[in-house]
């Protein structure tokens, strides 16, 4: 029997007062995906028994459980000088041309997994090069060596070529992360990862689509850059280097590191489209913030939250990026992590906030799990709130801006021919109600909502009241999607 333990309820700061919206007949940016990272983690779970490795597929990529629409799984780099074990996913790479595709297992199991549950998208994304195509020949503390951008993008090529042959729907390929930084030095670093230089990634992106163009795949796997690690530093390197090879560009993606204000991020998503017109700036990684739900207090820091408090403040995090920004993709980093700070086996107080573990996953693990044999699954207030998005974001579905006063930032509908997904938040302490109007005739059918005591719980579906519109409760602390049918009931 697998124990699943829930988080407990915090409640913070003071109300707010919701009373109408419309429903816009102008559409915003259609979504391509919802998912996360599958960095680091697969060396955790691959070791837990078969059944919980299957339970954690189930709640990561079925309707069930999160619905996700994107996964990025991570191309190895070997692991050479990190002093993370977990850390340290193994490569393909032999040498050039040669490939051991029996490697990593973890990382492939889950990959696979998510490939046989449907899931639609996947990015190949890459810490570090291999150390043969390190400054170094180490798997952090070193660079991009220039003038080997060709052999980097075969290799990449190579690997996506093999996992598009298994069936993985592999449609962009990401060969930095972070690429200002080294992460330290070699026999201390915490994890996989390469500087290259700003003068460097134009040669990273031609050598990369060069090797996709002679395989036939440019038009079908796109390149995405730069993964920055905060908007600011993108908006200062990109008009240096992305202009020549804007476009072998699919997109700009991007981590908010540096927790940006609303101004901050409108001015990054702005500056985007003043160097490369068109592109789309995406989010790709995010996590570890500390913080309450109204966003008071986010900031990149160590500390474990695992209740609705937090899990609001990354919710509205999402919203930040899909309704402010207009981004259609939207990606989380580990989506399971082992870092909880405490080992939950024998301490009912574990799974509660504490200082030592970090806000990194949705589905956590026994850190001890190795010693204690302790494979039971512990799921935060976050894997519950995301769900809202995962499940009712899908590929194609379009955000229909919200209008009028009252509207807020969490709040957004999202359309498909046949349905409008309403997603809300009332990160206050009182309850409200929303009054929504509709541009074409609808009909409620169900509603969801996560709370500080319930977990994506059926709840009464809207009411209409006589004028037309419908009636949205809104309670305090919670999330809630609302659904309606577009047509008459």
């Amino acid at each position: 029997m697998l124990a699943v333990v829930f988080a407990a309820s915090v409640l913070a700061i003071s109300p707010a007062s919701v009373t109408a919206a419309i429903v816009s007949s102008t559409p915003a940016q259609t979504f391509l995906a919802i998912g996360g990272s599958g960095a680091w983690w697969p060396n955790h779970a691959f070791n837990f028994p078969e059944a919980v490795r299957q339970n954690i597929s189930t709640l990561l990529f079925s309707q069930s459980g999160l619905g996700l629409s994107s996964y990025r799984f991570n191309v190895g780099g070997g692991g050479v000088g990190v002093a993370t074990p977990a850390h340290a996913p193994q490569t393909f790479y032999v040498s050039p041309g040669v490939y051991n595709f029996s490697a990593d297992p973890q990382g492939m199991y889950f990959l696979q997994a998510a490939a046989a549950h449907g899931v639609p998208s996947f990015t190949a994304f890459v810490n570090s090069a291999p150390p043969g195509l390190t400054s170094n020949g180490a798997s952090c503390g070193g660079s991009f060596v220039s003038g080997t951008g060709e052999a980097f993008g075969e290799y990449l090529a190579d690997v996506v070529a093999h996992l598009r042959s298994l069936n993985i729907n592999v449609d962009f390929v990401s060969p930095m992360n972070e690429p200002d930084d080294a992460f330290g030095t070699p026999g201390t670093c915490t994890q996989e990862g390469m500087q290259v230089a700003a003068d460097q990634r134009a040669e990273v992106i031609n050598g990369v689509f060069n090797a996709l163009e002679n395989r036939g795949l440019s038009t079908s796997v796109g390149i995405l850059a730069d993964e920055a690690w905060s908007g600011s530093l993108a908006t200062s390197e990109l008009p240096t280097w992305l202009p020549s090879v804007e476009d072998k560009v699919a997109a700009i993606a991007h981590h908010i590191y540096d927790f940006p204000s609303d101004a901050s991020y409108a001015s990054f998503v702005d500056s985007v489209k003043s160097v490369a017109p068109g592109k789309a700036t995406w989010m790709s990684d995010i996590c570890c913030s500390l913080g309450t739900g109204t966003g008071t207090g986010r900031g990149y820091t160590q500390g474990f939250d695992p209740t609705i408090d937090n899990a609001l403040m990354f919710s509205g995090i999402m919203f930040q990026s899909l309704v402010l920004a207009n981004e259609p993709v939207y990606d989380f980093w580990t989506l399971v992590s082992a870092s909880i700070g405490c080992s939950p086996l024998n301490d009912a107080t574990c799974f509660t906030p504490n200082s030592v573990g970090w806000n990194d996953g949705l589905i956590y693990l026994d850190p001890d799990y190795a010693t204690n044999n302790n494979f039971n699954l512990y799921i935060a207030k976050h894997f519950w709130t995301f769900k809202h998005f995962g499940n009712f974001i899908k590929p194609g579905s379009v955000r229909m801006p919200l209008e009028g006063p009252d509207v807020r930032q969490w709040m957004m509908a999202v359309s498909t021919p046949s349905t409008y997904n309403v997603i809300l938040m009332n990160p206050n302490t009182t309850d409200s109600t929303l009054t929504l109007s509709f541009p074409d005739t609808v009909c409620p059918v169900s509603a969801f909502r996560t709370s500080g005591t319930e977990d994506f719980a059926t709840v009464a579906k809207a009411n209409k009241v006589p004028a037309g519109a419908f009636l949205l409760p809104l309670k305090s602390m919670s999330l809630t999607t609302y659904t309606f049918d577009r047509a008459a009931c």
